[in-house]
């Protein structure tokens, strides 16, 4: 029984997206949904293998008469990235998703929706445990915190693996069928600060109303980044005034673009902050003509605060260059789709008393040399400012052909299924493919999915006869 979503096609998929919209299921914390999924294979007869990296593969024969057909997969992920608005009430580690429909859209009440890849896990639940359907054997591969780095799927055995074609569901756009995608690596910097303890007076800068974004789909929509904004409202007034830093805090996941950002930094005097504030309003000024309208609840909240501590005029120096390295696009593919090559998002940062600061950096691409070349120039900065960097959770990029057997066959059963049509593209984001058919000799992949916007993000929505559209498909490419 459907309890918030209404006059839809496909009550089942539905059915499992509501009852795991009652999981925390955030990066980390996919436990629950492996019991949850555990239990859905027992209570249907149907093989299962679980992993120590939270992983569940489960295993559902041919129909009659199907049994020996080849045997395909489908793969999704069960985590989902946990974000909420600062005036929203929520623990991801304990509260369940607030579902809303409005029409034929599916939100959360102030937090991330969890489509991405809730819908792909429902599906999925749903050709498992739908006794109606006829289908060859077939393998769903449910993987873990990839969100912060395609770890599950790192750590799961592929020996374990039949099927030689693969159908991810963990695309955004109905009307596209994904043959690539970008590989990519996390970094963090650490900058060792001379923390000063003296009373002065200061400035604290609150940034906020931004739209964010996922760090590779929306990397190139010009929206603002939270961190990138702070570093040059905090730089053009130190070229005026000399400030040193107090504390600086913003971002909070390395896939999603920053929409909120605070710092603190400590003046001479009352009167240095107040002239401090007026230039700060005459900067925001300038980065209000620039904004696209995703971004236009952009706000600074100005007070003037007393600092304890701040760090010395160097290890303020120190910030605001790591704060200035070029961001988002840092170059496009020259052939069609001319969509972003390569990316990096200043993803978050962390000041502490103790005497160090984090930054948090996320590097995408097509090219491995490419990475190689994100990583190299972090790395070069860090050397000249006495920083260090950890680069990690890399991962890699995947390319399939257009025309291949598994995108025409996807092609025509969506024509059946819906009477459109679909075509092959690239996207600038990273997916599990580029690592799963890196592991599954001769494995073919292509990564579907529903309309799902303004991912990672408390925006979030998912069209819900899209949703119905994508089952539909997937349900007549398994009949065929």
């Amino acid at each position: 029984m459907l309890e918030t979503i209404k006059n839809i096609k496909n009550h089942l998929p539905f059915y499992y997206f509501e009852q795991i919209s009652k999981i925390p299921r955030a990066s980390g914390n996919e436990r629950g949904m492996v019991e949850y999924i555990k239990n859905i294979a027992i209570e249907n007869g149907l093989e299962y293998y679980t992993d120590k990296g939270d992983n569940i593969l489960v295993r559902k024969k041919g129909s009659v008469g199907r049994e020996n057909e080849d045997t395909i997969m489908l793969q999704a992920h069960t985590d989902m990235v946990a974000e909420k608005n600062n005036n929203t009430v929520h623990d991801f580690a304990s509260d369940p998703i607030m579902l809303i429909q409005d029409g034929n859209i599916l939100r959360a009440n102030g937090t991330t929706l969890g489509a991405d890849d809730g819908f792909g896990v429902a599906i999925m639940l749903a050709v498992l445990t739908d006794k109606s359907l006829s289908t060859p054997p077939i393998e769903c591969l449910f993987t873990a915190s990839e969100e912060i780095g395609l770890v599950g799927a790192g750590k799961f055995d592929y020996s374990k693996i039949n099927a030689k074609r693969m159908i991810n569901l963990d695309s955004a756009e109905e009307n596209t069928v994904i043959i690539g995608c970008c590989g990519g690596v996390r970094t963090e910097m650490t900058i060792p600060v001379d923390c000063i303890s003296e009373s002065t007076n200061g400035v604290k800068i609150t940034i906020g109303g931004l739209c964010g974004g996922h760090s590779g789909e929306d990397i190139d929509k010009g929206r603002k980044n939270a961190n990138v904004v702070m570093g040059s409202i905090l730089g053009e007034i130190n070229k005026k005034i000399s400030l040193c830093i107090s504390s600086i805090s913003g971002g909070d996941k390395d896939n999603a673009i920053p929409r909120e950002c605070t710092a603190i930094f400590a003046t001479e005097s009352k009167e240095k902050s107040r002239e401090c504030i007026s230039l700060i309003e005459e900067v925001v000024a300038d980065i209000k003509r620039d904004l696209v309208d995703e971004d236009k609840s952009f706000l600074v909240v100005l007070e003037e605060v007393s600092c304890s501590y701040h760090y010395s005029k160097e290890s303020t120096e120190k910030i605001l260059k790591v704060l200035s390295l070029p961001n988002a696009v840092l170059e496009y593919r020259k052939v069609k789709p001319i969509l972003p090559q390569t990316s990096r998002n200043l993803a978050k940062i962390r000041s502490y008393p103790d005497g160090k600061i984090t930054i948090g950096f996320s590097s995408r691409s097509y090219l491995e040399e490419k990475l190689d070349w994100s990583c190299a120039e972090l790395d070069k900065i860090a050397r000249e400012i006495g920083a260090s960097t950890y680069h990690h959770e890399r991962y890699p990029g995947w390319q399939g052909e257009g025309d291949s057997a598994l995108v025409v066959d996807w092609q025509s059963a969506y024509e059946r299924a819906t009477g459109r049509r679909t075509e092959p593209t690239l996207i600038h984001a990273g997916l599990e493919c580029g690592l799963i058919t890196s592991k599954v000799n001769g494995l073919e992949a292509i990564s579907v999915g529903a309309n799902v916007h303004d991912l990672h993000t408390p925006q979030e929505t998912m069209e819900i006869d899209s949703f119905d559209r994508i089952y539909d498909t997937v349900v007549e490419l398994l009949k065929k």
